[in-house]
């Protein structure tokens, strides 16, 4: 599908319509359909990685259409400087993380303070159902010996998606990745991020 056919196909279709095109289709990504059989291995790899199912991997946005689905950016097309965005759906990854986080967030006075702004952000994140591994950002010196099973968490992740960027036969700048509890979560997240899309496109 190009730009102009999903902007046509926004008026065609509601939000729900377009969420397997977007999300929940296991399709090949545009950023592997020269060489489609490097998509199994980046998931295989992926989830070999970090310990879950590559049926849980979904490469989304511009690396998986061909064109960003980013309000604002106007379908801008896929370039050599754009990032490939992917998703991992695990239940059992999200709760360790969740929990590790919280076991360095306590006691909370002081330790709230301490951290400051991020740990607010990560409680916005986990409360839409979705944690960023990679923003994760403990220093060891102020939550002490509580912040290392964390750390070695956001280390795993980015070991994997460092390792899995050499799939890709597109050219790109980078691999990010975000975690998401269900597929629910997943769903609620990009039907929100389609509706704001629909509102910068046809208004």
């Amino acid at each position: 599908m190009t730009a102009l056919e999903f902007r046509e196909s926004l008026g065609q279709n509601s939000d729900q319509e377009l969420l397997g095109l977007c999300l929940r289709d296991d399709i090949t990504p545009y950023v592997f359909e020269s060489k489609p059989e490097m998509w199994s291995l980046f998931k295989n790899q992926l989830a070999l990685r970090l310990g879950t199912s590559a049926d849980s991997i979904r490469v989304i946005g511009s690396g998986r259409l061909g064109f960003s689905l980013k309000p604002g950016n106007n379908l801008r097309e896929f370039q050599d400087t754009s990032d490939i965005d992917v998703i991992v759906i695990s239940p059992d990854l999200f709760d360790e993380l969740w929990q590790r986080l919280l076991e360095a967030a306590y006691p909370r006075p002081p330790m709230l303070q301490r951290l400051g702004g991020w740990i607010a952000a990560r409680r916005n994140e986990v409360y839409t159902g979705w944690i960023s591994p990679l923003e994760i950002s403990l220093d060891s010196k102020i939550v002490g010996p509580k912040a290392k099973p964390v750390l070695q968490l956001r280390l795993q992740w980015f070991n994997a998606l460092k390792e899995a960027s050499q799939y890709p036969p597109m050219r790109h700048e980078d691999i990010s990745g975000r975690l998401y509890r269900t597929s629910s979560h997943a769903d609620l997240y990009h039907l929100d991020s389609l509706a704001a899309l629909r509102r910068s496109l046809l208004n």
